[in-house]
């Protein structure tokens, strides 16, 4: 479940929220008070709070997402089957360099 964890900076009196995901709100107020944050207010969050806390990466959640990833973004089958192919071909090219595999010769 999300919780939205809501606080004002006492320095700057800026209003700041994040995401958390926790199974209970005792372990979401938990989180924010191991990272010193002053709570005002804690709740479930709402899609529109999941949505700003990801676009502000103040979304800190703990399962991971499904899907293909590569260096952290998501990919489609497309993509994984082009950077196969291109491995693919890069070890061709290495072994071919090295002498290891011979281009077949066409004799007519």
């Amino acid at each position: 479940m999300f919780w939205v964890i809501r606080w004002t900076d006492l320095k700057t009196g800026v209003d700041h929220a994040i995401v958390v995901e926790a199974k209970t709100r005792a372990a979401a107020e938990t989180i924010a008070l191991k990272r010193d944050i002053p709570v005002v207010y804690i709740g479930t969050a709402e899609d529109a709070d999941i949505a700003q806390a990801r676009d502000n990466k103040r979304l800190w959640c703990y399962t991971r997402q499904r899907g293909l990833r590569c260096f952290g973004q998501p990919i489609t089958t497309r993509q994984l089957v082009c950077l196969v192919l291109c491995g693919i071909w890069t070890i061709g090219i290495i072994l071919q360099a090295l002498g290891i595999l011979r281009a077949p010769v066409l004799t007519s």
